[in-house]
């Protein structure tokens, strides 16, 4: 299965919850790897200084960085993610303009796409979806609301996120809410999830994992 976290609004949190799900999929006890293909390569480089960090430490799912622009060697890396007996995750670059991302989203059955409320990532999500259908019409899509802050809560941003997933859930699946905490940001793909970080993200990953079971 290969399941895409991606959306081209920044600061949704999609290369940190991309590597939390790899993990909590691990602890869990599914087989997975991680392909980074965001130009920007956050995932990748953060494996590195962990290890750099800590040489000796243990490491519980591969990451791989993919260079996107190059189609064959995209060819072949996709080749290798379907033929692979388990999951693979793909960090996606923050735009969907990029050469030969469509071959990405063709080979792909899922996309978790991280949103906050806020109009701007609402209407840059919704020009995404968009762009998506109009590449592949049956991608099962899931709505991942992250870094949500619990705090603010006036009525009329309760009635926009009301209405936000009502509108969603009419397109793809929408998770439990991840808070906005700062246990979040300080991921790892190296070290187990805390049990603040595993509170924080299970109902939501836990959502994720369920659609693994939905035709």
């Amino acid at each position: 299965m290969i399941i895409l976290f991606s959306n081209i609004k920044g600061g949704v949190g999609k290369t940190s919850t991309c590597a939390l799900f790899g993990e909590y999929l691990h602890e869990k006890g599914y087989s997975l790897k991680v392909l980074d293909a965001d130009i920007q390569a956050s995932l990748s480089r953060h494996r590195d200084r962990e290890l750099a960090a800590n040489p000796a430490a243990i490491v519980p799912w591969e990451v791989i960085s993919i260079d996107a622009s190059d189609r064959q060697g995209l060819l072949s890396a996709i080749d290798d993610a379907k033929n692979f007996p388990g999951i693979v995750l793909v960090d996606m670059p923050g735009t969907v303009n990029a050469a030969n991302l469509d071959l990405l989203y063709k080979a792909a059955d899922m996309a978790v796409i991280p949103i906050s409320y806020d109009f701007d990532t609402i209407d840059a999500t919704g020009i995404f979806i968009n762009v998506i259908r109009g590449v592949v019409k049956d991608l099962s899509l899931v709505f991942l609301p992250n870094r949500i802050n619990t705090t603010e809560n006036r009525a009329d941003e309760m009635k926009q996120r009301e209405e936000t997933v009502k509108i969603l859930g009419r397109i793809g699946k929408v998770t439990p809410r991840i808070k906005q905490s700062v246990v979040i940001k300080r991921y790892s793909t190296v070290y187990p999830l805390d049990k603040y970080q595993k509170a924080a993200v299970e109902h939501a990953f836990d959502a994720i994992i369920q659609q693994f079971k939905t035709p």
